[in-house]
C-alpha cells in the first residue's frame, strides 16, 4: 500500500485517469453483478414476474459501489480526507439503499432450487439475524460504525494496509446495510420494521451523524498522521481537506436521511391508502 499511496500523493496525469483496478475488487463487483442477472433470468424463465426496477436498482448500487471503490475516488482517498468522506458517504448513503431496493434475498428465494431456498430461509431467521434484524442493534451499527472508525487507530492504519483497508471498507458498508435493508423493506426479514418504526430510526440517526461531523470539523489538529505526512499539495493543506470533509458528512448525510424519511413517509401513506380502499372494498361487498 505504502507505494499506492506514494504514487497517488503525486500522481503521473490528470485525476481522472487515476482509476485503481484493484483486480479482486472488480472480481467481487462483477461476481455479483452475474449471480444477480442469473437469479433474474432463472426467476423470469420459471414465469415468475420480476421488477426491472428492482434490477435497475441493483445496477445502480454496484455503479456506485464501483465508484467508491476503483474510480479516482479511491486512487485520492488516500492523501485527501475529504475525497476519502466522499467515498465513505458512496459506501454509506449511496450504494447500499439501492442494494437494498433490489431485494436480492426475495431473488434468491424465488431462483435458487427449493432445498437451497429453505436453508437460505433458514439462515433468515437464525439467532444472529433476529439480532441484527431488531431496531436497537440495527440503529446502534449504522450510527456507532462511523464512530468506531475515525475515532479509532482503524481508519489511519487503513491508509497504509490494504487488509485493514478492506475491513474498514466491509465496517462501513455493513452498518450501512443494517439499517437501510430494514428502512427499504424490500426483502423478507424476522422483524419486519413498522413505517414510524423506520422514520424513528433515520431522524434518530441525524443527531449522531451531526455530532461526529462536528467533531472532526473543530478537531484543531490532524486527526490522521499519514494524511500530514503526505508530500504537498496534500500535507500542508490536512486541516482545510479534514473541515472539508466534516461539512461533505453533515450536509450530504443529513440531506440523505431526510429525502429517507420523505420516502418512507410517501411510502406509509400509500400503504395506508391501499388498507383503506381494501377496507372500504370489504364493506360495500358486504353491504350488497
Amino acid at each position: 500500500m505504502a507505494a499506492a499511496w506514494f504514487l497517488a500523493a503525486v500522481p503521473a496525469g490528470p485525476w481522472w485517469t487515476d482509476w485503481r483496478l484493484d483486480p479482486s475488487t472488480v472480481a467481487v463487483l462483477l461476481a455479483a453483478g452475474s449471480v444477480y442477472a442469473a437469479g433474474v433470468v432463472r426467476t423470469r424463465r420459471s414465469g415468475a414476474p420480476w421488477s426491472g426496477a428492482r434490477t435497475a436498482a441493483f445496477a445502480g448500487g454496484l455503479a456506485l459501489a464501483a465508484a467508491a471503490l476503483v474510480s479516482p475516488v479511491e486512487t485520492y482517498a488516500e492523501v485527501s480526507f475529504s475525497v476519502h468522506m466522499v467515498q465513505h458517504l458512496l459506501l454509506t448513503f449511496g450504494a447500499p439503499p439501492l442494494l437494498a431496493l433490489a431485494a436480492p434475498v426475495k431473488l434468491a428465494l424465488r431462483s435458487l432450487p427449493p432445498a437451497a431456498a429453505r436453508r437460505l430461509s433458514g439462515a433468515l431467521g437464525s439467532g444472529p439475524m433476529q439480532l441484527l434484524a431488531m431496531p436497537v442493534v440495527a440503529w446502534a451499527a449504522f450510527v456507532g460504525a462511523p464512530w468506531v472508525v475515525h475515532f479509532s487507530p482503524l481508519f489511519d492504519v487503513a491508509l497504509r494496509s490494504t487488509v485493514w483497508h478492506t475491513v474498514e471498507h466491509a465496517i462501513w458498508v455493513g452498518g450501512a446495510l443494517a439499517l437501510w435493508w430494514p428502512v427499504v423493506g424490500a426483502d423478507p426479514s424476522p422483524h419486519p420494521w413498522s413505517h414510524p418504526t423506520r422514520l424513528l430510526a433515520l431522524l434518530l440517526a441525524m443527531p449522531a451523524m451531526s455530532f461526529l461531523a462536528l467533531a472532526i470539523f473543530t478537531a484543531g489538529a490532524p486527526l490522521y498522521p499519514t494524511y500530514a505526512a503526505a508530500p504537498a499539495p496534500w500535507g500542508p493543506a490536512v486541516l482545510s481537506s479534514q473541515r472539508d470533509a466534516a461539512v461533505w458528512m453533515w450536509v450530504v448525510g443529513n440531506l440523505g436521511l431526510v429525502v429517507a424519511m420523505l420516502i418512507v413517509a410517501a411510502d406509509w401513506k400509500r400503504h395506508d391508502d391501499a388498507r383503506q380502499r381494501r377496507l372500504e372494498a370489504r364493506q360495500d361487498a358486504a353491504a350488497r
